[in-house]
């Protein structure tokens, strides 16, 4: 679970983690271009229930792209049952603040969101190459603080090799007082770290990563998974 992976990391190697993974190069390039995954062309926030070609774009800077058939599809013939379902996710909602009815609503199975990754997937049509890592950042990208990353780096740090409901578990990290004190130890480490524009989801997304990976200057994803 991500609570145990966070129980064995102290808050100042978490925050050395974050400030590595926002540290410049010499010549002012980003070392990891993830760093700029949530910021870049002024974030998903920009349009909140549109996903926009600099969406996609941002997808390059964890190292993933989005093919020509599915970045049409997502952008144009798509755009408007997208925004349909991205609406009915309110862009306010946190994880780690939502009730277990608020979960069952937005979330679970049937959900607008779950829905959303259906499309994304095309897991009712022709495949184009959006697996579950893709479709797990483009909606990170617009709904940061409700919709972690999946990355099997960090899907190894927090669950081994268990699988099961993503989304739940990353909810059930944050149920009860010791889900309290996780959030609280999230927020610490943001501020610490002085990147406050971060959703406590990407903070632990980033923590779990970088310690996965030892600190290694590697591509950002160890590729999609269908």
């Amino acid at each position: 679970m991500p609570l145990k992976a966070m129980n064995h990391i102290e808050n100042d190697e978490a925050v050395r983690y974050i400030k590595k993974y926002f540290e410049p190069r010499n010549n002012g390039r980003p070392l990891f271009t993830g760093s700029h995954f949530d910021s870049f062309d002024g974030g998903g926030g920009v349009e909140p229930n549109r996903i926009t070609a600099a969406d996609l774009l941002a997808l390059e800077m964890l190292s993933e792209s989005v093919r020509g058939q599915a970045a049409l599809g997502i952008v144009e013939s798509l755009a408007d049952e997208i925004e349909e379902l991205l609406v009915q996710v309110p862009e306010e909602a946190k994880l780690e603040e939502i009730t277990e009815a608020e979960f069952e609503r937005l979330l679970d199975k049937g959900s607008p969101a779950q829905q959303l990754w259906d499309l994304l997937k095309q897991n009712n049509g022709s495949r184009w190459h959006i697996g579950t890592t893709r479709a797990s950042k483009i909606l990170a990208r617009k709904r940061p603080h409700l919709i972690p990353i999946y990355d099997t780096v960090v899907r190894r740090e927090a669950l081994g090799e268990r699988s099961g409901n993503y989304w739940r578990d990353w909810f059930n990290a944050f149920q009860g007082a010791e889900g309290r004190q996780l959030a609280e130890r999230l927020r610490s480490i943001r501020n610490e770290s002085g990147e406050t524009h971060l959703s406590l989801l990407r903070v632990l997304d980033i923590v779990l990563w970088m310690k996965g990976t030892g600190y290694a200057k590697v591509t950002e994803t160890a590729g999609d998974e269908e």
